[in-house]
């Protein structure tokens, strides 16, 4: 969600600067996931005023237009299709220095000449000055805007939020909630927005029948009011602003006003087109079976008896709570329209926006929960504003027709208990404080107990643990004490390698191994050990070293892993799983780059050392680092990989593997050989992974694509056969996926076996096939149909012998 600064401070004092206010809201809960600057409008850039258009003698597409700045005229030339006499534009200036914020590029405004004709300056839409809204043509300035006043006079600047909302806070779905928060974390004054309504009049229409609530479960609130005479338009400047700032697009100003009260208030309000109501009355009821509605998204759409909707006096007009119907909206001819406000049972509309696919405003904002006193308090808002901007007058009072309110939810709070859970020192009158501040209704302590009245914003609690955890969030989670502080510090991302590095060291951590850091410069005997086909020559070495042991730059990150590896369990710490990221380096560019980044993890001892109710000791072996690594390829996106087994002479014989994507090797894994790990007293195999991050993090993570789970079942078939064991289980893989079976799932290896009685080096593998279809049950026949072509094909193809 996207918060205005600006549009906060219209209800609270902001006593904070944008960078302060982002971080105090972070760590009260409402965590600030980007901050955006808008409307930050360069200098040289000033209105002006089109007094004269004439086309381009060479260009069909241009327009010469002579230009009042205030004291001067300018010719421009203009390729915008708006640029008509009389409209105020935004004139860059000679001299003013444009972004392009899509590129990066800086342009200075020059004189030129624009197929033979002089051109002064530059007529700027939205896109040239970096704002949101319409790029089609010039961004066309309010007829009271000054010529020759410096456009960012006008435009002011603006701070955007980008928010993270928890589930369990809907309150903060509004620039009024997330006020309220803001003034009890830093003293704020509020200021609710001054509402007033006109009195209606009763005798243009009787309200009687106007709404019929049949299902009070699912809707336990419902208002409506009716206005006559509007007249649909444009949106004044300012309510398109603040729509765009947060990311709406201006549709008309009815519309706008409930797109706008939304998002000021949190509760989400529909427009009907009156005249377009058979009946001119709305029904809230469950529909039948198979009945059909068009959506505003121009999709005709079939329902169940579970989906709650609006209806007229013949069919449905709108899905409830999710999104408004294609036939009722409201559009330029309108004049009479009905004011919907209301309440609907969360559970429900999430059900129906699951199972329909739709995903609007509204829906998520009532199927977190809204503010039941709300409903009224909207209504009246956006009815004082439809009256202001779109002229009319209301004809009925407002319509409520409500369930019984639910009881308010009342919290009996031991201060004492709160001092005890936070372990702070903060008095009973200062906790009664922190709850009046949140705009919750606590009586007066006695004997250190207060029983708190919650009001109906704030659904989430429910229990004194949940108050004890609001006196944390403003009180200031800084205020509590610390017993120990255990940290790892870091500097600022300044680099985007830097911030992937930190990425993978997270995720590596988070995969259960244990980061260690060691020295850049190693000895040369041990570099050359570690890397036993490299020559001295290709070592970077230290001209003048402090000592042999720091002697030249390390080329790899084994050496000093081996070496970390080894200290340990000389420690009697045996069982272990390590990495270390860092930088390589290499004097010879036949062999690698420079300097590059590679990672090494190092697994040895016990999987689980402390897991007492294992009946035997579980050892590292190399389905867990092949595991880790597919992990964690995972987690970077990096899909399409393939593993081979590879050769290399620190390695055992056939227990390493390389992995590679997109044509290259970016590891290399497996158990390092006796001969290598001589001397290092090892009581379990070392097992050691090499990862070429440079290229890694040149590989390009995969979008994740996501497709809805088929509720048919599965049918599986076995395939087994006779193969050299030169066959690798991936060509095996690869093959069947080049056979493009239909409706092919999945493929599981689940048995291999040798024995001589197969023959030499032959061994018999056994694979699992899975079928499954979208959209229905598969029949015996057809997966059969795929089973038989696949033996025929994997006989014909790999020369393997069936069984």
């Amino acid at each position: 969600m996207k918060v205005s600064l600006s549009w906060l401070a219209d209800y609270v004092e902001l006593k904070a600067d944008y960078a302060e206010l982002a971080q105090i809201l972070t760590m009260a809960g409402l965590e600030i996931e980007a901050i955006e600057k808008t409307n930050d409008i360069p200098d040289g850039i000033v209105v002006a005023e089109i007094i004269e258009r004439k086309p381009h003698p060479n260009a069909d597409k241009l327009s010469v237009c002579r230009v009042s700045s205030g004291r001067d005229e300018w010719q421009i030339v203009c390729g915008a299709p708006n640029c008509n006499a009389g409209s105020k534009v935004p004139l860059a200036t000679l001299g003013a220095v444009l972004t392009d914020k899509e590129k990066g590029q800086k342009l200075e405004i020059k004189k030129c000449k624009l197929r033979g004709i002089e051109s002064y300056g530059m007529l700027c839409s939205s896109r040239e000055l970096g704002l949101d809204g319409d790029h089609s043509g010039l961004l066309i300035l309010p007829s009271s805007a000054v010529v020759g006043t410096p456009l960012k006079d006008i435009l002011k600047p603006d701070i955007i939020y980008t928010v993270e909302i928890t589930p369990n806070r809907p309150d903060w779905l509004s620039h009024w909630g997330v006020a309220r928060d803001i003034a009890a974390l830093i003293g704020g004054k509020l200021k609710f927005p001054a509402i007033k309504i006109p009195a209606p009049n009763l005798e243009s229409m009787d309200s009687a029948g106007l709404v019929e609530v049949r299902d009070s479960a699912l809707c336990p609130r419902y208002t409506g009011r009716v206005f006559r005479g509007i007249k649909v338009k444009e949106s004044p400047g300012w309510l398109k602003d603040r729509l765009v700032s947060v990311g709406l697009r201006p549709i008309n100003n009815i519309v706008d006003i409930t797109n706008f009260v939304m998002l000021e208030l949190g509760q989400p309000l529909h427009a009907f087109d009156l005249d377009l109501l058979a009946g001119r009355r709305v029904v809230i009821r469950r529909a039948a079976d198979g009945e059909k509605i068009t959506t505003l998204d121009g999709k005709e759409r079939s329902l169940k008896n579970s989906h709650l909707v609006i209806a007229d006096a013949e069919k449905p007009v709108a899905l409830a709570g999710v999104m408004g119907g294609e036939h009722s909206g409201v559009n330029e001819s309108t004049v009479n329209i009905l004011l919907e406000s209301a309440a609907f049972l969360p559970t429900n509309i999430r059900a129906t926006s699951r199972e329909l696919g739709i995903s609007s405003d509204s829906s998520y904002r009532f199927e977190r929960g809204i503010d039941y006193e709300m409903v009224k308090t909207a209504s009246d808002r956006a009815a004082a504003l439809i009256v202001e901007l779109a002229g009319g007058e209301p004809t009925t009072d407002l319509v409520d027709i409500a369930a019984p309110r639910p009881q308010a939810t009342v919290i009996e709070c031991r201060c004492e208990r709160i001092r005890a859970l936070l372990g702070i020192e903060l008095d009973d009158n200062g906790i009664v404080e922190i709850f009046r501040r949140l705009g919750l209704d606590p009586q007066e302590p006695a004997d250190g107990v207060c029983n708190v009245k919650i009001p109906s914003f704030r659904l989430d609690l429910e229990r004194e643990a949940d108050l004890a955890e609001e006196v944390a969030r403003i009180h200031g989670l800084a205020q509590i004490p610390v017993r120990k502080v255990s940290a790892r510090s870091g500097g600022t991302l300044t680099e985007d390698a830097y911030a992937k590095m930190q990425q993978l060291r997270d995720e590596l951590v988070a995969l259960g191994l244990t980061e260690c850091v060691t020295c850049t410069l190693i000895e040369e005997k041990a570099a050359l050990a570690a890397l036993v086909t490299w020559k001295e020559q290709d070592l970077l070495k230290v001209s003048n070293p402090i000592s042999l042991d720091l002697a030249v730059l390390r080329p790899s990150l084994l050496p000093a892993m081996m070496a970390t590896v080894e200290r340990n369990v000389s420690r009697k710490a045996s069982d272990l799983a390590l990495f270390e990221l860092g930088n390589v380096f290499c004097a010879n560019p036949k062999i690698a780059k420079e300097e590059r980044l590679e990672a090494c993890i190092a697994l040895t001892g016990r999987r689980h050392p402390e897991r007492f109710s294992a009946e035997r000791e579980e050892i590292f072996g190399f389905f867990d680092m092949k595991g880790l690594l597919e992990e964690l390829l995972e987690r970077r996106r990096i899909v399409d990989v393939s593993f081979r087994k590879a050769e290399d002479p620190r390695f055992s014989n056939g227990v390493c593997a390389a992995i590679s994507t997109h044509g290259k090797d970016i590891a290399l894994f497996g158990q390092l050989s006796a001969a290598h790990t001589a001397g290092m007293r090892l009581s379990n195999p070392l097992w050691v992974a090499l990862l070429d991050l440079s290229a890694l993090m040149e590989t390009p993570a995969k979008v994740r694509l996501y497709e809805m789970l088929s509720p048919y079942p599965s049918t599986s078939r076995d395939v087994a056969f006779v193969a050299d064991e030169s066959l690798e289980h991936s060509r095996i893989v690869e093959f069947i996926q080049s056979c493009k079976l239909k409706n092919l799932e999945n493929i599981e290896l689940f048995d291999v076996f040798q024995n001589e009685s197969l023959g030499p080096k032959r061994r018999s593998m056994a694979y699992s096939l899975t079928f499954r279809h979208p959209e229905r049950t598969l029949t015996d026949s057809e997966v059969n149909e795929a089973h038989e072509e696949l033996r025929k094909k994997l006989a014909a193809g790999l020369g393997i012998e069936l069984r």
